[in-house]
C-alpha cells in the first residue's frame, strides 16, 4: 500500500504540507498529559482556526445554553475528539493558493459531507460520529490537492463537468494521472492518518474496502463507515451542497451507501431532510 501511495505523491509534485496548527494539535492530543491551556495556545496561533472554533462551539450544532468566549472553554465544551475534527476542518479550508468560487465550492463540499456524515452516523449508529465527520471532510481531499498542484487543469476539468461533457469520475483521467480518491488517500497516508481514514477516502465511491488482516468486527466497522461517507456524498450532491446546483436526478434511496446500510426508503428520505435542515442552519458557522 505505502509503495504505491509514495509513487502517487511523487507524481503530484506540488504538495501542500499539513497545516502547522493541525500538526501541532494532533501532536498534543497524542500526549496523555496535555491540558486545555496547551491546546488553546496551539489553536490560538492561527486566528482563522481560533475564530472558527469559537463560532462553531457557540452554534446550534453543539446546542450550548450560554456563550463561550475563550478557547479553553470551547475546547472543554466540544471535547478533544471534536476539537481534532474542527481544527482539521478549519485548516483544510485554508489549504488553497487562492480562494475563488471553485475553492469555495470545494470547501462547502468537504464540510457539507462532514456534517452529513456526523448526522447519519448518529441517526443510524453506522459509525463513530467524529470519525465519520473526518471521513466526510477528507473524502474529496484529492480534489483539493489537484486544484492546489495544478489549478489550471482542475479548472478545465470542473468546466468540462459543468458543461455536461461527462461526470467528474469519467473525465478526471483526461486531466490528471490519478483519480482524486487515490490522490486523497495517498496524501492522508503521507500525513500518517489512520488506515480507516485512508481506506474510506480511497473507496468512498465503490465501497470495495479490502479486508486484509482485520478482525471481522474491524472490517464491518470500516465498511459501515465508508458506506456512511458514500450516503452523505450522494445526499450532498442531490441537495447541491458544494455544487453549482442541486441534482434532482440522483435517487439516494438506491445509492450504494443506503443499500449497504440496509436502510428503508423512509429512513433515507428523512435523513435527506435532516441533512438539508442542519446544514442550512449551520452553514455560516462553517462556510461563512
Amino acid at each position: 500500500m505505502s509503495t504505491d501511495f509514495q509513487s502517487v505523491v511523487r507524481t503530484i509534485g506540488d504538495l501542500p504540507p499539513m497545516p502547522a496548527v493541525a500538526a501541532r494539535v494532533l501532536q498534543l492530543l497524542g500526549d496523555p498529559n496535555v491540558n486545555y491551556a496547551q491546546l488553546g495556545e496551539a489553536v490560538s496561533s492561527d486566528p482563522a482556526v481560533s475564530a472558527r472554533l469559537l463560532k462553531v462551539a457557540n452554534s446550534a450544532f453543539y446546542s450550548m445554553s450560554r456563550e463561550i468566549k475563550t478557547l479553553d472553554h470551547a475546547i472543554a465544551v466540544v471535547g478533544e475528539r471534536t476539537l481534532r475534527s474542527l481544527v482539521l476542518a478549519a485548516s483544510l479550508e485554508g489549504m488553497n493558493k487562492s480562494y475563488g468560487l471553485l475553492e469555495k465550492l470545494l470547501w462547502e463540499d468537504s464540510i457539507g459531507c462532514a456534517i452529513g456524515c456526523r448526522i447519519l452516523a448518529r441517526r443510524f449508529s453506522s459509525a463513530d460520529p467524529e470519525e465519520a465527520f473526518l471521513a466526510g471532510l477528507f473524502r474529496h481531499l484529492g480534489k483539493v490537492i489537484m486544484n492546489y498542484s495544478d489549478g489550471e487543469s482542475y479548472q478545465a476539468l470542473a468546466e468540462a463537468v459543468y458543461a455536461g461533457e461527462g461526470t467528474y469520475t469519467s473525465l478526471e483521467g483526461n486531466y490528471f494521472p490519478y483519480a482524486h480518491a487515490i490522490v486523497g488517500a495517498a496524501v492522508l497516508d503521507k500525513w500518517n492518518f489512520s488506515r480507516s481514514m485512508v481506506m474510506t477516502t480511497l473507496h468512498h465511491n465503490d465501497l470495495e474496502v479490502p479486508v486484509e488482516e482485520e478482525s471481522d468486527e474491524d472490517s464491518r466497522d470500516l465498511f459501515r463507515l465508508t458506506a456512511t461517507v458514500n450516503l452523505s456524498d450522494r445526499i450532498c450532491a442531490k441537495l447541491g451542497i458544494g455544487q453549482r446546483e442541486p441534482n434532482d436526478s440522483i435517487d439516494v434511496v438506491v445509492s450504494r451507501g443506503a443499500i449497504a446500510l440496509e436502510l428503508e426508503d423512509d429512513d433515507v428520505l428523512e435523513a435527506i431532510e435532516e441533512v438539508e435542515q442542519v446544514f442550512a442552519e449551520n452553514r455560516e458557522n462553517f462556510v461563512g
